[in-house]
């Protein structure tokens, strides 16, 4: 995506509007990497899982940009972009680790509470406005996410506590972007957090015995790399043109997501509450769209 792709974009779409689309798209290739994930062995180490992750998207960058590939790498706040790679990486281990372990609706309901972090996190440090509309969003969203949660006998475990702890690393990660996209390209920022992100995962690993992926599983982890850099393009192309708080709502898309992939493919299905709430979770932001719909109007 760039300069010319926004532009086009802005003659049908404001920039909240535009953005709040991205996160949807990128909630598509979100659902198809976490589905993947649920499908590879156990036996392989979320951090193996996440190197491996990484390389694959950075050969797609490679082919893709081939010509230009190693001119993006020109930064002057690599410390910014070694932040962002270090949340990414936590964030990734403990999101792995989660999905690895827990069904795909009770991890993504968890990892919800990222929307939270992500506005807050507007509010305190980019001094954006927090308007009731979203507000009310957020909270009908999460209702959503209680309906989902109730259920859970496995909210107490210790593996329901990785979701959360990732939505706290993603959110940060997520907010650096407003920062680095003053001064680099996406491109930039992508091929910093993919790299960064496979140093500190293999870094992890150097005092812990290397395990091969099963030769079933390397088509898997290429399906994850492809699909993850898709997000992320989405990801950085959504918050450097609309605000973290209007964005918030759109994460709930995940939800539905996430429900239909296990449904399909791991036959785990959700209780009628899980079913609801996350109706409940697309009212939330099919309002939000339309009022910003009624405001660019």
């Amino acid at each position: 995506m760039n300069n010319t792709f926004h532009s086009f974009c802005r003659k049908f779409f404001s920039d909240n509007v535009y953005g709040g689309l991205l996160i949807v798209l990128s909630t598509a290739a979100s659902a198809t990497t976490n589905g993947t994930t649920h499908s590879i062995s156990k036996n392989l180490p979320p951090m193996e899982i996440l190197f491996f992750k990484c390389l694959m998207g950075l050969c797609l960058l490679l082919v893709v940009y081939r010509q230009k590939f190693f001119s993006f790498f020109k930064t002057a706040i690599l410390q910014i972009h070694c932040l962002k790679g270090a949340c990414g990486a936590l964030g990734n281990w403990a999101w792995i680790s989660a999905v690895q372990c827990l069904p795909l609706a009770e991890s993504s309901a968890l990892s919800i509470t990222s929307a939270f972090f992500t506005s807050l996190g507007g509010m305190l440090f980019f001094k954006e406005k927090f308007h009731r509309k979203a507000w009310i969003a957020i909270i009908v969203g999460f209702t959503g996410v209680l309906l989902i949660l109730h259920p859970s006998q496995k909210i107490f475990s210790y593996y329901a506590f990785l979701p959360l702890l990732s939505a706290v690393f993603f959110s940060a990660s997520s907010l650096f972007v407003k920062r680095l996209s003053q001064d680099d390209s996406s491109q930039t920022t992508l091929i910093y957090l993919l790299g960064f992100m496979a140093v500190f995962a293999l870094v992890s690993q150097v005092h812990t015995p290397w395990i091969w992926p099963a030769f079933n599983d390397a088509p898997k982890l290429a399906v994850i790399g492809c699909s993850y850099v898709v997000t992320q393009v989405c990801l950085i192309e959504a918050y450097t043109y609309a605000h973290t708080s209007f964005l918030a709502p759109f994460k709930y898309a995940r939800f539905p997501a996430s429900i239909f992939t296990g449904m399909l493919f791991f036959a785990e299905t959700p209780p009628l509450t899980t079913l609801i709430g996350g109706g409940v979770i697309l009212l939330s932001y099919g309002w939000l769209l339309r009022v910003e719909y009624k405001k660019r109007r």
